[in-house]
């Protein structure tokens, strides 16, 4: 009788054991199909982010956006005669009263 219960004992486990690897492996199938989603999903981003990259690259390109400001405004390119520094711009008129009149109160 004990040979009977070791050996049903041994016949479950052994089922047991068979239907845990047989679930893994599905469960494994899975995870290796999702993986491979995951990964597709990697490389179409990695190419869009690169499509777009170029396309920024060519957006920005100064002779291309040199040729649409001339085409399509009046603007003119500036001169390094035209920068000036701040100190060297004239007070507005409003400004130089303001100031004389503070400095006539401090006196």
């Amino acid at each position: 009788m004990k040979k009977f219960l070791i050996n049903v004992m041994f016949l479950l486990m052994a089922v047991f054991s068979g239907v845990a690897l047989f679930s893994l492996k599905y469960q494994v199938k899975e995870k290796e199909t999702e993986l491979k989603r995951i990964h597709v999903n990697i490389l179409k981003t990695k190419r869009d982010l690169h499509m777009l990259e170029a396309e920024w690259a060519h957006l920005n390109d100064p002779k291309r956006l040199k040729a649409i400001v001339t085409n399509q405004t009046d603007w003119k390119v500036i001169k390094s005669e035209q920068l000036v520094k701040v100190d060297d711009l004239p007070i507005k008129l409003e400004e130089a009263e303001t100031k004389s009149e503070s400095e006539g109160e401090d006196k």
